[in-house]
């Protein structure tokens, strides 16, 4: 990860693209587009009306989607007419970055070749989650699976959390999960939870044992009060990192842990230490930096 990803200068919406497709993303989604569906049909299709329901779908795409000309689509050469226009849409970013989201999720909406599309579909999942898009297809539409407020707490958390270890421990976890190349789940999460263990350090002004004993001394020596039932949810949350999987303690051979863990954990441990950090500035309890061993 770069310094600027590292250390939180550059936003964690452009990290897990939100609201960008950066190129490796789009050559990805252009590669399984092409292998899924255009090459095939090039290899096919190769005049005009050959295949009734593929005509009338490339007419459709030329008119509806692309907003051509149907006269300037000449029948002898039609398929390769279209391929250029496609191409040149998916790369180009006049109308925005979604660009080459709107063109595939027309594919998959109207696309006569049901198992062309489902080939399509889940090449595309396996590239949107390997180039950490905030996206993915659900039931034949791309659907976000990550919320701009969950965005905003991670943001949040790695940028303005006050303890410097706490914001260690996120933006480690962050740039674990991001790697595009050899994304770390297990240690993502360890990395998440060990964020929320500094943060309490911080307010106790001492290291505990456990993040578990840790919640539990919260009230009693700082008065900051917290239902039961969410300091209860929070310690079976930390019961699953401490469970036979051993992700807390280094046993990551054994986690089963995958993207969606690594993101739940993530985003959940970012809003739990901003919510922490707001407890402590409520009360007035100046924040300790607790070295950590």
């Amino acid at each position: 990860m770069r310094f600027s990803e590292r250390y939180g200068f550059k936003q964690v919406r452009s990290v897990i693209q939100v609201d960008s497709i950066d190129d490796d993303l789009k050559n990805g989604l252009w590669n399984s587009f092409y292998e899924c569906i255009l090459h095939p049909l090039e290899q096919t299709y190769r005049y005009y009306n050959e295949d009734k329901k593929i005509s009338e779908f490339y007419e459709k795409l030329w008119k509806d989607f692309l907003k051509d000309k149907i006269d300037s689509l000449h029948k002898e050469r039609y398929l390769s007419l279209v391929n250029i226009s496609i191409n040149s849409y998916f790369f180009s970013s006049v109308k925005g970055w979604f660009q080459p989201y709107d063109l595939i999720e027309y594919f998959v909406a109207n696309f006569p070749d049901e198992n062309k599309v489902n080939d399509f579909v889940y090449s595309c999942n396996l590239i949107l989650e390997r180039e950490k898009s905030a996206y993915r297809f659900v039931n034949g539409a791309l659907a976000p699976i990550i919320e701009e407020e969950e965005i905003k707490s991670i943001e949040d958390a790695v940028t303005l959390t006050p303890v410097d270890y706490a914001k260690g421990h996120l933006r480690q976890a962050l740039e674990l999960f991001a790697d595009k190349k050899a994304p770390d789940y297990p240690n993502s999460i360890k990395e998440s939870i060990s964020a929320v263990e500094s943060m309490v350090s911080a307010i106790l002004g001492e290291k505990s044992a456990t993040l578990g004993k840790a919640l539990k001394q919260l009230e009693e020596k700082t008065g900051i009060g917290m239902h039961t039932a969410l300091k209860g949810a929070f310690e079976k949350i930390y019961g699953y990192t401490s469970d036979s999987a051993g992700i807390r303690h280094g046993k990551t051979d054994d986690s089963t842990a995958e993207f969606e863990e690594a993101k739940f954990m993530l985003v959940t441990c970012s809003a739990f230490v901003n919510y922490l950090t707001d407890k402590a500035n409520k009360a007035g309890i100046t924040l300790v930096n607790v070295e950590e061993v």
